[in-house]
């Protein structure tokens, strides 16, 4: 049977969401998962402690950022402790987006996988799936709980660029870890429309017209993600967290261990070649995460919550 590792950051997700959101919501994957590979192979479901650390979290109060080396360094002295046990299947899990982050954790399956040990970090099918959402209705079923329809249609144009505490993350926080979420959320105004930096913007023109595609189109989606960062006050969310809801989140969840389990079994059973990080090359562009140095925030920088 498999064992999971967590791996997940303390990390503010906006005025509503835990400091430790990313670790419910791979408890809930866990669970999910180990559900479902537990009617196929009657595996139980073995858990190793949460490594409570992530690269490059979300700024804002309470966050605590750790560095790419000490994270790989603290994963893959994890990884090795995990085959000193014994263990011969191992599943990473984290739900944080961060590239550098993701390789930290490709680093223990790699070890891992060298010295015969099958594992996964299934996160990077979340992440590259994200890079290349162009038809968001594949993802009616998460939509239709929303019942005004202008509602719907704002929060399907901003799924896309959805990636930290919006509708998508609350409505799975609502789903796995509904008592975590402030009664606020539903208060939220939408996040501003941030601008794209330029620098990196002009970057990914220059790889579309070299034909690197998939480069291009990880360049926009960083560009956005550091000009969202520099809105102030900082929402501390993308998209809509409002119209979040626990009928979203079970759908979302759904269309997520859908995925996990068809490709986390293939890999573990040696039919299926394990998914690949995203943005390899975010590695030697921060000098192994040594710049840009990490920048703090405190309460007067971020959005305050609405009041009851």
């Amino acid at each position: 049977m498999p064992v999971y590792l967590s791996v997940n950051p303390v990390e503010y997700h906006g005025p509503h969401l835990s400091l430790h959101n990313d670790r419910l919501l791979s408890e809930g994957l866990i669970r999910g998962l180990g559900d479902r590979l537990q009617v196929r192979h009657d595996w139980p479901l073995v858990l190793a402690d949460h490594l409570a650390v992530g690269v490059d979290p979300c700024p804002g109060p309470g966050s605590r950022p750790v560095s790419f080396s000490q994270v790989r360094r603290l994963v893959v002295d994890s990884c090795r402790s995990l085959r000193a046990l014994g263990a011969q299947r191992v599943v990473l899990m984290t739900f944080h987006g961060a590239p550098l982050h993701n390789l930290a954790l490709e680093a223990g399956a790699a070890w891992l996988r060298a010295r015969g040990v099958a594992a996964i970090a299934p996160f990077h099918l979340v992440l590259a799936h994200m890079l290349d959402l162009r038809d968001v209705g594949q993802y009616a079923d998460a939509l239709a709980p929303i019942r005004d329809p202008d509602t719907r249609r704002r929060v399907a144009a901003r799924l896309p660029q959805d990636f930290h505490a919006g509708f998508f993350e609350t409505s799975l926080a609502l789903h796995w870890a509904e008592a975590s979420v402030a009664d606020s959320y539903g208060r939220l105004p939408p996040c501003p429309e941030p601008i794209p930096d330029p620098t990196i913007s002009r970057l990914a023109s220059a790889a579309e017209a070299m034909q690197q595609h998939t480069v291009a189109r990880e360049l926009r989606f960083a560009a956005q993600a550091l000009g969202w960062q520099r809105l102030r006050p900082f929402p501390g969310y993308t998209s809509w967290p409002a119209p979040a809801n626990r009928e979203s989140g079970a759908a979302f969840a759904g269309h997520i261990l859908r995925l996990y389990s068809e490709v986390v079994d293939d890999v573990l059973h040696g039919r299926a070649v394990p998914p690949r990080p995203i943005m390899p090359w975010t590695r030697w562009m921060t000098m192994g995460g040594r710049w840009p140095p990490s920048r703090s925030m405190d309460a007067s920088d971020v959005l305050e919550p609405p009041e009851s």
